[in-house]
């Protein structure tokens, strides 16, 4: 096994496409499409289970599946990206920016004003009703 490879767990090419659970028809089409493309043939998973590697028949990194956006190797990229040396990925319909996420995070909780217990969404405390 290479280093690549090396602590991560193979996949088939139908666990790779159905890997992450959000991602809709047309983002799974989309990958099939970029997998076809690139030549990929075998699929690792991260043993965190954060990504997905794609290689190429001689072992390459040709792409990488993340919940939200796909990437691709240098020289693996598709032709719309080639006008855009910045970015080297695309978004999928389930991709959502860091700071939404942490704007979520970052609203301070609500909280009973007699027993000082933070308050559900209902806004009703638990214990106090």
């Amino acid at each position: 096994m290479d280093d690549l490879a090396a602590g991560r767990q193979r996949m088939t090419r139908d666990e790779a496409l159905s890997w992450n659970s959000r991602w809709s028809v047309g983002d799974v089409r989309l990958i099939g499409e970029h997998l076809d493309r690139t030549g990929a043939e075998q699929f690792y998973r991260t043993p965190s289970n954060g990504s997905v590697t794609a290689l190429d028949a001689a072992g390459r990194s040709v792409m990488h599946l993340y919940p939200g956006y796909i990437t691709f190797a240098k020289d693996h990229a598709p032709a719309e990206l080639a006008e855009a040396p910045w970015t080297t990925g695309l978004e999928l319909s389930c991709f959502q920016r860091r700071g939404e996420a942490a704007a979520e995070a970052d609203r301070p909780l609500a909280v009973c004003p007699s027993c000082f217990l933070a308050l559900p969404a209902t806004g009703v405390c638990d214990d106090c009703d």
